[in-house]
């Protein structure tokens, strides 16, 4: 499935009775792409992770059955082969899928209870993923809020229509039409919240002031604000994501019960939406900025919260993310590492490994010649991915004073091996050596943590570049072969 900046949200229907029949998403798949199928439902408020999840075979006929026995409420979903695309369940629902992989969106249809809501998000997908103003926040640069504001809303208008004419033709409940209004709404709503943001990151250098009256917009989707909420509506998540980043203070200034309850109070009101803004607020500063930043909030929320349900997110989170610092402190200072050692300019750490044939090397081998040196392993599915791009690059840089140098990290040395000879890595410019392990003495020399790992290393043994780009970038990777090359 393929998004626009305004991506048609996924529906959802809440404020029916709680149920317990069995829901079945079963179908047929053409040309499948693997074995798997899944169904994700159920996203979480604060987190957008989702609270259930079921999976499943396709067989060998191409077909499949997957049921959702605890599904109490109509849930907004996601069904994943390969790609995914955006279901709408109800409590006792028998739906029926059929899609061909080859050309997944075209060929989405459904049959069976629910089907007219799941084909209306799939043909509205389709109509509207194509439409040129759809990714107009993205492609700011030349656009003020005047014309940013005329376009959103000409959008708008346009899924409305759509939505109106689908439903004089399909049978859809008023409940889900009322809803999937609400989420045009919001969706619409959380594009205009970010484009201010956007264009300041685009161009910079050119930010245009906006209008006393740009934010009026806010008023039109209060009324609405509850109700999203109870309806667990993914756009209105997005859109309270958006709000709590943009329009609330400053992350990094503590805020007192009353300044929180104040910066919420008047687009939220005192309902439950004015809670879910502050626990988002307060969960973005604890996973964006750390615990220490996020301390002088909780005080605040635990005064104006009264959803035990948020209290209890953010519990967890507190609880999670001591570990969670500890971690970012510990990359920012590997990354600071790098760039003190692994700089252009810097000299490259020499390293002695055995190739293929059994045969010591040693990176000084190759001084006066430019090395493209490749961190990897065989059971690395980036790392394999990146093979036929590898292999154009050699190609390209056969006769010249090229070497391109894997080293891999595989423990297993037959599995290296195998890897050589059932795949085309071999060639005259290249040179294969094995070093065993994340702390073998090469790997742990480059501060390698994560594979591919490339360094570009000139004639004079000295790194090339900060950023080494994979063979799989194509013209930017031989433009820095090529620099490299002409230095002498």
């Amino acid at each position: 499935m393929k998004f626009s900046f305004f991506p048609l949200a996924l529906l959802a229907l809440a404020g029916a009775p709680a149920a317990q029949a069995t829901t079945v998403v079963s179908g047929h798949i053409i040309h499948p792409k693997g074995t798997g199928v899944s169904i994700v439902y159920e996203t979480g408020p604060i987190s957008g992770g989702p609270r259930g999840v079921v999976e499943g075979k396709v067989d060998a006929k191409g077909n499949f059955r997957l049921e959702l026995p605890k599904l109490t409420a109509p849930t907004a979903a996601t069904f994943t082969h390969g790609e995914y695309t955006s279901l709408y369940l109800t409590p006792g629902d028998n739906l029926v899928l059929t899609v061909d992989t080859d050309k997944f969106d075209e060929t989405v249809r459904y049959t069976g209870t629910g089907a007219a809501a799941c084909n209306y998000l799939a043909q509205a997908l389709l109509k509207f993923e194509t439409d040129p103003t759809a990714g107009m926040l993205v492609q700011a640069e030349t656009s003020g809020p005047a014309a940013i504001r005329q376009r959103a809303d000409a959008y708008r208008q346009r899924l409305l229509a759509h939505l109106g004419t689908y439903a004089k033709t399909h049978p859809l409940t008023p409940a889900f039409r009322a809803y999937a209004r609400h989420s045009i709404l919001f969706e619409w709503a959380s594009g205009l919240l970010a484009y201010p943001e956007m264009r300041k990151a685009v161009t910079p250098q050119d930010v245009p002031v906006l209008p006393a009256t740009y934010y009026d917009f806010l008023a039109a989707v209060r009324p609405a604000q509850d109700s999203a909420y109870r309806a667990r509506n993914e756009q209105y998540w997005q859109f309270m994501d958006t709000y709590a980043d943009y329009r609330l203070p400053d992350a990094t200034q503590p805020l007192t019960s009353e300044a929180l309850l104040a910066a919420t109070r008047a687009q939220f009101g005192n309902g439950p939406s004015r809670d879910l803004v502050a626990a988002k607020y307060v969960y973005q500063t604890l996973s964006g900025a750390g615990a220490k930043a996020a301390a002088p909030l909780l005080p605040a929320f635990r005064a104006v919260n009264r959803d035990s349900a948020l209290a209890r997110s953010i519990r967890e989170q507190v609880a999670r993310q001591p570990a969670l610092d500890k971690r970012r402190e510990e990359m920012a200072a590997h990354e600071k590492q790098v760039r003190e050692v692994l700089a252009a300019g810097k000299e490259a750490p020499n390293f002695t490994v055995r190739d293929a044939a059994g045969k010591t090397v040693s990176l000084a081998d190759y001084k006066g010649k430019v090395v493209y040196l490749d961190f990897w392993a065989s059971w690395c599915k980036p790392c394999m991915a990146e093979v036929p791009a590898g292999v154009a690059l050699k190609k390209q840089f056969a006769g010249q004073d090229v070497v391109f140098l894997y080293v891999s990290i595989d423990e297993q040395e037959d599995k290296w091996q195998k890897a050589l000879s059932t795949n085309p890595l071999q060639s005259a410019n290249s040179v294969h050596t094995l070093d065993k392990g994340w702390a073998a003495p090469a790997p742990k020399a480059y501060l390698v943590q994560s594979i591919p790992a490339y360094f570009l290393i000139g004639r004079d043994g000295r790194f090339a570049a900060d950023e080494t780009t994979r063979p799989s970038d194509g013209p930017a990777t031989a433009a820095l072969l090529n620099e490299a090359l002409a230095k002498k």
